[in-house]
């Protein structure tokens, strides 16, 4: 049976075409890639003698824990690529059998489907991957978003697949009553751009620390009164030069940096991200205890140096780029709400929001490429990387209790 579906996504969204031997760094490398059984029978059924060879190679089938769409898996080669990638890049599979062949989950990347409010479909693209990024990053000076009817087919794999939503484990669940003014009022923050972006960010955090002491006091029915007062004092330039008044502290200023440091380290070695390990191995040491690296004072001291002197000048150039990063940051993550099944309160969703900024300074800086849109692009894949291959809400709440700062002032520091 046919339903109709609201969607909203951003206007680039149906722009967005993979492609495939023209990309520099694809998704056709150490990622685990799932086959579900339609496409498995596929590939099993056919006669070309060179394609079921490779079939046998690198097709793993999955005999205890197999589902329909986790039916099998591709094996990796010793170089860490899908075995039906070409030399030059290009697909065996869509080369001898089409585009329609590839897996679902091939099909599917980087396309995400979301639902905050039942009944709408949030479409958006994972920005690991470079093409969705460029078109996130410099299609438009400002990210705009559509909404549209239409039916749904359930032989779509995007629209058979089920909706990342805000409940515990990802189940879809009504958002609260003042989930959508919250989450408006964020991104209107965001998107202002009388203000600098450290100072847009900041004040998202300021709002849902106030959030945060509604809901201490039982009183959720007036956040979006609050809401709504906050944006008025936001427009009447209330926290404009916020930084310019703040006392700096260089010891504060490394303990917030434990955070994206720890990020790093933990994502820099991962094949997909070996350009930043080049670049964080000299200012590391390794750990005998965890078998991985420690960043002493020296290391946070020049990450703080180099994200300033290297980083900094390219955001304001781009200045653009990296709001539409955060807009599509903050719609494909439901931002504030993600993370709230995991305990984070809604400051702290506040503190991950200033971290992307202080690892999108880092990454900006520690880039190989020359060009400044191209160092974006690579910064925010790399980016978005660091967060599938991190749990950033369990390494926040570790590490804020381990050096005592302030919800907040963690925050600010991350953004200076």
């Amino acid at each position: 049976m046919v339903r109709e579906v609201k969607i909203l996504q951003p206007a680039f969204y149906d722009e967005f075409a993979c492609i495939g031997p023209a990309c520099a760094d694809n998704c056709c490398h150490t990622w685990e890639i799932d086959i579900d059984k339609e496409h498995y029978l596929l590939y099993k059924a056919q006669k070309d003698p060179a394609f079921h060879r490779l079939c046998d190679q690198v097709v793993r089938r999955r005999k205890k824990d197999g589902t329909p769409e986790r039916y099998a898996s591709l094996a990796l080669g010793e170089d860490g690529r899908c075995g039906f990638q070409d030399p030059d890049g290009g697909c065996r599979i869509i080369r001898a059998l089409g585009p329609q062949a590839l897996s679902h989950t091939c099909t599917l990347y980087p396309r995400r489907k979301a639902q905050f409010v039942p009944g709408v479909w949030e479409l958006s693209l994972s920005l690991s991957c470079g093409e969705a990024a460029r078109l996130a990053l410099f299609s438009r000076d400002q990210i705009e978003f559509v909404g549209l009817r239409r039916g749904t087919d359930p032989r779509d794999p995007l629209d058979a697949m089920v909706p990342l939503g805000i409940g515990q484990g990802g189940a879809v669940a009504q958002p609260p009553s003042y989930g959508p003014a919250l989450r408006e009022s964020c991104m209107e923050l965001i998107r202002r751009r009388d203000y600098r972006l450290p100072e847009r960010i900041l004040s998202v955090g300021l709002l849902l620390r106030r959030v945060d002491r509604l809901i201490a006091q039982g009183q959720q029915e007036g956040i979006p009164a609050l809401c709504g007062g906050f944006l008025q004092s936001v427009r009447a330039g209330e926290f404009q030069g916020f930084f310019d008044r703040l006392e700096y502290r260089p010891e504060a200023h490394r303990s917030a940096m434990q955070l994206p440091m720890a990020h790093l380290l933990g994502g820099a070695r991962k094949p997909v991200l070996r350009h930043l390990w080049a670049a964080l191995e000299p200012w590391c040491v390794p750990d005998p205890v965890t078998g991985g690296y420690q960043a002493g004072r020296e290391a946070l001291d020049f990450l703080i140096q180099t994200s300033k002197e290297k980083g900094d000048p390219i955001l304001e150039s781009l200045a653009s780029a990296a709001e539409n990063y955060f807009v599509s940051y903050l719609f494909s993550s439901m931002f504030p709400f993600l993370y709230r099944g995991e305990g984070l309160s809604f400051e702290q969703n506040g503190i991950l929001l200033a971290e992307q900024y202080a690892l999108l300074r880092l990454l900006l800086a520690l880039s190989p490429e020359e060009e400044p849109r191209q160092r974006m692009i690579q910064a925010v894949v790399s980016l978005a990387r660091l967060s599938q291959h991190a749990d950033l809400g369990g390494d926040l709440l570790r590490l804020t209790r381990a050096v005592g700062l302030d919800g907040l002032a963690h925050g600010a520091y991350l953004l200076r």
